[in-house]
């Protein structure tokens, strides 16, 4: 069995399961709200607080496990793409590490990782294509803490990006010689990624900050309205394939409303993501970063 704890913007998303090398058979689930003071782009700065809030939830509704896999879905992340010479493989973080401070301007403290996407030729060299990220030590400390003071033990850290890349790449619905975006829909936030020949291609993240909580139509209608700029994004892309669908995941009670106004207003296939072939048991779209989070390759 084990535990994955997405830490958003405001809420905490809970998914307990047993997990093999090919299955994800969830138990429990369970997502609840925070002040959203209490972590900062810096990391969780109300330490006691959201401990002992993630301890009461835990208790109250019956998670056992204390093997922890973490989500982080928060600003305290950065992510880049870059492009670097394939080398050593043991040279690469050193390699990313140097990159990402001299592109972002980083100071010493930042704790970095990487994956990488796809590799290519230029001038008859070879290069990778990775995703990397970058955290502040402190942030990361932060994380570790609220797990000792909850008694967890931290098996592994996940980005929400890398989640869901690990989540929809055996979709069926993913296919090659395509163009798809993936919405990711969360309260108060969406991230939109586009694939590209079944691959990753980039993601862009935004802060629905011009609507009402309240209103429902309003929305829709918003997170619409980014979707079709993504749309003009793509057409941009010098690609063979067009964009042939959308693909929405996320808060379960907004998709079938999205996927009716994307197909009326924006006139492109809209699909919500499937439940993956390898996840078994209860299912709910607004838990894919914290189920992807359990996928170890």
């Amino acid at each position: 069995m084990a535990l994955s704890i997405e830490i958003r913007n405001g809420y905490v998303y809970l998914v307990e399961a047993k997990t093999t090398k090919t299955n994800v058979s969830i138990r429990n689930l369970l997502s609840y709200e925070y002040p959203e003071e209490w972590v900062s782009d810096s990391g969780i700065v109300n330490v006691k607080d959201f401990s002992n809030l993630l301890v009461a939830h835990l208790k109250d509704y019956h998670f056992k496990d204390k093997q922890a896999y973490i989500c982080i879905n928060n600003p305290s992340v950065i992510y880049r793409e870059l492009n670097i010479p394939e080398i050593d493989e043991r040279k690469i973080p050193l390699l990313v590490r140097s990159e990402m401070m001299s592109t972002l301007n980083l100071s010493p403290d930042y704790i970095m990782d990487f994956v990488v996407l796809s590799e290519f030729e230029s001038d008859s060299s070879k290069f990778l294509r990775v995703l990397a990220v970058a955290m502040q030590k402190s942030a990361l400390e932060s994380v570790l803490e609220v797990l000792k003071l909850c008694k967890l033990n931290p098996v592994a850290i996940d980005s929400a990006t890398n989640s869901v890349l690990k989540l929809v790449k055996s979709s069926s619905q993913l296919k090659e010689n395509e163009q798809v975006i993936l919405a990711d829909i969360g309260n108060g936030h969406l991230r939109l990624y586009l694939f590209e020949d079944g691959e990753y291609g980039l993601s862009r993240n935004n802060k629905l900050v011009l609507y009402s909580e309240d209103n429902h139509e309003e929305i829709v209608n918003a997170i619409t309205e980014n979707i079709n700029k993504m749309i003009q994004f793509s057409y941009t892309r010098s690609r063979e394939n067009e964009l042939k669908k959308i693909i929405l995941t996320g808060s379960d009670h907004l998709l079938e409303d999205i996927q009716r106004n994307v197909k009326e207003n924006l006139l492109i296939e809209c699909e919500i993501l499937e439940k993956p072939s390898f996840v078994s048991g209860k299912f709910e779209n607004k838990y894919v970063n914290a189920i992807g989070t359990l996928v170890r390759k």
